[in-house]
């Protein structure tokens, strides 16, 4: 995409937006999209399964989702991250098929993984039921099919072909969701089958439309592999953890305070995680300019700024307008969810402000820098989880994640500015 002139510093503010609109506004309103129609049909799915499933079986559907992607961030060892960066790189020499041969190899990984934590949440208090299990560990190996494929074809800016492949899947998603509510059967475990069975399908679809599956394994080549293992083992390890920071209190909920609790919590998050896809849209957009060599540092720091600014000021929006209709639209027994909005609404606006130097660091940085913050903050958000959700609840898990995001932020700007300083010496 044809990079635009950039504003000069003297210019006033309205030429510097109107600058940063024209360099991003394409590619980010398209990521954006993307990620709208997955999280649009992601509320509609929070809605249906917690009125009709109740607090209950909207709880035992979030463990399921969190065993799925917590072990998708392991057993991809990274690629998903490494593999988009190479294939960013101009001149880098990893090609697609590179990156879909090694992540049909560590399938089988994913679905031992995935065995093994169900077999682990099965001896637990939680009492899941052993056909949901099994969906637990179906829908595992199609989220790290599904979040694999997305990657690949991010990485080669294909983002109008992401954009219709979630706009597909919501579309299959709502009709089948729409099926099961009208013959009851609506339950935990078949919400979950299917969800694995769109999230399959569509990772295989995108595969075949990149051509690889064209060529067969004629073009497999294991001569990338180590360093795309090497180059993703940073980003896993950082991968992983944030993800435990933002999800271990779904698992720490339930065991201390039951499902039912757990389903409330989800509620009061489904308002601030869904507006995550405008930081993570954004963050996208600059990063995969960066590593192509479209925008300089700092002109990506001054996008970052500008949004972080915007970011905060939609957050504060939807607080106000969260409290007064979560209890309409979800009823009175979850009325409690208020207590936390907030809360989490607050912990997300600082959660943005990590999410924007990690932008920096996928489109500047080495590879092998990219986790540091991310583990610091996690076992700091861990921690916090594990004194304050046994002592305090549902209060607990949520000042803890603004504590603990607030750390992250502070770990992540330190840290951001080392490696860049770093890459420019």
């Amino acid at each position: 995409m044809q990079s635009f002139p950039v504003a000069a510093a003297s210019f006033p503010m309205p030429l510097r937006l109107i600058g940063w609109s024209q360099r991003l506004r394409g590619e980010a309103i398209i990521v954006f999209l993307a990620r709208l129609a997955s999280v649009g049909f992601g509320l509609v799915f929070v809605f249906v399964t917690a009125r009709h499933l109740g607090a209950g079986g909207r709880g035992e559907i979030v463990v399921a989702f969190t065993v799925a992607w917590a072990t998708t961030h392991i057993a991809d060892l990274g690629i998903s991250t490494s593999g988009r960066i190479s294939l960013l790189r101009p001149n880098g020499g990893v090609e697609p098929s590179d990156v879909v041969s090694l992540t049909v190899v560590l399938l089988p990984f994913q679905l031992v993984l995935s065995s093994v934590v169900v077999v682990v949440l099965s001896m637990t208090s939680l009492h899941l039921s052993h056909s949901l299990l099994v969906g637990t560990v179906v829908l595992s190996v199609a989220t790290m099919m599904f979040n694999s494929a997305k990657s690949l074809f991010y990485g080669l800016r294909r983002y109008r072909d992401v954009l219709v492949a979630e706009a597909c899947l919501a579309a299959f998603h709502l009709m089948a969701l729409a099926v099961l509510l009208v013959s009851s059967r609506l339950t935990s475990t078949s919400a979950v089958a299917m969800m694995a069975v769109g999230y399959g399908v569509c990772s295989v679809w995108l595969v075949w439309d990149s051509g690889v599956a064209k060529h067969g394994l004629r073009s497999w080549r294991v001569t990338h592999w180590r360093q795309l293992v090497l180059d993703g083992l940073s980003p896993m390890a950082g991968g992983t953890a944030v993800f435990v920071a933002l999800r271990v209190d779904r698992l720490l909920l339930p065991l201390f305070a039951g499902t039912h609790v757990l389903g409330i919590y989800s509620v009061a998050l489904a308002i601030p995680e869904a507006l995550r896809i405008l930081p993570y849209s954004v963050g996208q957009v600059i990063a995969d300019r960066g590593r192509s060599h479209i925008d300089t540092v700092a002109e990506s720091r001054r996008h970052t700024r500008i949004f972080v600014v915007a970011h905060v000021l939609v957050l504060a929006i939807a607080a106000l307008v969260g409290w007064v209709l979560l209890p309409v639209v979800f009823g009175t027994s979850f009325v409690e969810s208020r207590d936390v909005l907030v809360i989490v609404v607050a912990a997300e606006a600082v959660l943005s402000i990590h999410l924007m130097h990690q932008a920096l660091l996928v489109g500047f940085a080495r590879p092998k820098g990219l986790g540091v913050p991310q583990v610091v903050g996690a076992v700091a958000v861990v921690a916090l989880d594990l004194v304050m959700i046994p002592r305090w609840g549902i209060q607990g898990a949520a000042w803890a994640a603004l504590t603990g995001y607030s750390i992250m932020a502070l770990v992540s700007t330190v840290w951001t500015n080392h490696e860049l300083r770093r890459m420019s010496a």
